[in-house]
């Protein structure tokens, strides 16, 4: 306690009643001091409300409660942002058992959840609004996102540089501070900000300068936007001169310019241009597409191909219990095996590579180094055969329904996605390109995939092949089987494939992929290269 300023006072009453006066402003000093605790523990109270909430909601169904995106994401931001603006309120030494004694989640992780649930609102066509209400689909609904939550997705977006997105949910943040009373977790001002820059980001250069006004009626000496309000005029007014001097009428003054400028008044009156921006945005959609569709869209040519069967290929493993195959797609040729493995056996591997799971990385053709990427969103764990019979089991199964040895194949692979987790369209297979990918573990190339899948999942999720219209849809237990390299050794294009995002549920899968040395005898090469 510091040391206070003391007077002699009981021998002269005027000290005592300069000593009341002290009072007075210490009492007054005091309510303000009680009137920010009251705040200060009221806010507190309002989070832990907040807490008991969703462990209310997520205990004893974890998995159905995160499998879905917006309560994953909001998760997520709860241990993230919200629980680092309470540390700010809390005692020093009570903020420094929780930070120093729990794992939290990483700043990455709010960023990537909340890209995980934009991507999930391009490839499977959800409205703003839709999403921001909690309408995922007909089947599963989630809370509605306040305006502070639509402001931090478009912050996200906004920081990446996707104006595409900031647009959007700055938009979605507006309308929904419209509609809360009350609300003063977040400045409308700062939401016209970040929405007129998108905008003029995104070619809307009158729909910026409409917005920048309205943030002028409400703060007139706000500095930035009294700054772009000349910036979109001089912009607006050069566009005009340039139009007019086309029509090579150089008779033109400043006060038609002016009074051009003063007509745009009203923000809702512009048709928006919002368009995506990516390197390659037609194979973007028609993968995105495919990712709706409930299944492969195949012509009935292609469809009496197709059919499903018992299969044992006389190996003593299969002779009394043979597998069930199905046909999906004649070229390339890609299976499904139903009834693969059992749920229990399936448990068992997933309690093992929990604790291993690591964040998946891909490799960068330019540098020859494995990174993790934001085109391959999940986590995962390798498991060999001494680490579980199961895992050994396995591998003795795959080797009897498709007759390749698995000296060379590569141990399986364990993977689980996240908040919209997906793999963009890529190859199993490494291409000439890539100098060599696979040449440090001297089995050659993938000629084979064996993608065994863990779990149901309710909405999306999907396995599709873009070039040739495939869809598997996620079956717990199932597998699907192709060949990624033709018997020439050529690598098949028509396998270019992509994991569609989860939208609802939980996906884990378990990959093998099968090596080309020590298949000579088991599947020959042919002269023709497209064989």
């Amino acid at each position: 306690m510091s040391k206070k300023t003391n007077i002699e006072s009981f021998t002269s009453t005027t000290h005592l009643t300069h000593l009341l006066n002290t009072e007075i402003v210490l009492a007054k000093k005091l309510e303000i001091y009680l009137k920010q605790e009251y705040e200060r523990l009221d806010h507190i109270e309002k989070f832990i409300n907040v807490i008991k909430d969703e462990i209310r909601q997520a205990q004893r169904n974890e998995d159905y409660y995160f499998g879905n995106p917006v309560n994953a994401y909001l998760f997520i931001k709860h241990l993230t942002i919200d629980w680092n603006n309470i540390e700010e309120i809390l005692p020093t030494d009570f903020a420094k058992d929780i930070t120093h004694k729990w794992l939290f989640p990483t700043f990455e992780d709010y960023t990537g959840s909340a890209m995980g649930l934009m991507r999930l609102q391009d490839t499977y066509k959800l409205n703003t609004s839709q999403l921001a209400n909690g309408d995922l689909s007909s089947k599963f609904k989630s809370k509605r996102l306040s305006a502070l939550e639509c402001y931090d997705l478009g912050r996200v977006a906004y920081t990446n540089g996707d104006f595409y997105h900031t647009l959007m949910w700055m938009q979605e943040a507006l309308d929904h501070l419209d509609t809360e009373t009350n609300n003063t977790s977040i400045n409308k001002i700062d939401i016209l900000d970040h929405l007129a820059y998108a905008t003029s980001q995104q070619g809307n250069v009158e729909h910026a300068l409409a917005i920048t006004k309205e943030i002028l009626t409400i703060a007139p000496d706000h500095i930035r936007a009294n700054n772009n309000k000349f910036y979109y005029e001089s912009i607006i007014n050069n566009r005009t001169l340039a139009k007019q001097k086309r029509k090579d009428d150089t008779d033109i003054n400043e006060s038609t310019n002016l009074k051009l400028i003063s007509t745009i008044s009203n923000i809702k009156n512009y048709t928006i241009n919002n368009e995506r921006s990516n390197d390659d945005l037609e194979e973007q959609e028609l993968y995105e597409k495919l990712c709706r569709q409930n299944g492969a869209q195949l012509s009935p040519k292609h469809q009496a191909k197709l059919f499903c069967r018992y299969r044992h290929n006389n190996h003593p493993y299969l002779i009394l219990q043979p597998v069930k195959e199905e046909k999906l797609l004649e070229k390339p040729a890609i299976y499904l095996y139903h009834d693969i493995m059992s749920d229990s056996h399936i448990e068992k591997l997933k309690s093992l590579a929990s604790p291993r799971l690591q964040r998946a990385v891909v490799r960068d053709s330019t540098t020859n180094t494995f990174k993790p990427a934001d085109y391959r969103v999940c986590k995962s764990a390798w498991l060999r055969n001494e680490d579980s019979p199961i895992v050994a089991r396995l591998s003795r199964l795959i080797e009897a329904v498709t007759d390749l040895s698995m000296i060379t194949a590569e141990d399986l692979q364990i993977a689980n996605y996240g908040v919209g987790g997906h793999y963009e369209p890529h190859f199993d297979f490494a291409r000439k390109i890539e100098n060599d990918a696979f040449s440090g573990l001297s089995a050659g190339n993938r000629i084979a995939t064996w993608l065994t899948y863990m779990s149901d999942v309710e909405e999306g999720g999907a396995t599709v092949f873009p070039l040739v219209g495939g869809h598997l849809k996620p079956k717990k237990g199932s597998a699907a089987f192709w060949y990624n390299l033709h018997p020439s050794g050529e690598g098949d294009r028509n396998t270019r494939h992509a994991a569609c995002p989860v939208l609802i549920g939980n996906k884990w899968v378990a990959n093998k992929w099968i090596r080309e040395r020590g298949q000579e005898f088991r599947r020959p090469c042919l002269l023709d290269p497209m064989a």
